[in-house]
């Protein structure tokens, strides 16, 4: 598998694509808390970006929101989720709903 680039951005191949159909979308580092999973970024019937498990279908783990390889400091959750709002601030909030943990970022750590 090798690293290729296409109108919908990144994603693994085998090394004779096209004539090798074989692709994978590339993993965010962020594993699935229902079954362990990679979690991997993908595209809505719309094209708009969607985060889902790579065990399809037989995980149906969803988020509309990007996961970030961050621990919730208030329940130890496994990641975290970037929210933008209207104006362009971005915050990590925690997925758990007992929880409701929130952080602010700065645009600079939004950026990188």
């Amino acid at each position: 598998m090798v690293l290729k680039s296409g109108r919908f951005g990144k994603f693994l191949a085998c090394s004779k694509y096209p004539e090798c159909k074989t692709t994978k979308p590339l993993a965010t580092g962020v594993k699935c808390p229902e079954d362990g999973g990679d979690i991997v970024e993908r595209r809505s019937k719309r094209g708009k970006s969607f985060w889902s498990c790579s065990n399809y279908p037989k995980c149906k783990f969803a988020t509309w929101h990007k996961p970030v390889p961050k621990k919730c400091p208030k329940c130890s959750a496994l990641f975290m989720v970037e929210k933008w709002d209207k104006a362009g601030n971005v915050s990590l909030s925690c997925l758990n709903k007992e929880c409701n943990h929130k952080e602010e970022l700065k645009r600079e750590e939004a950026a990188s």
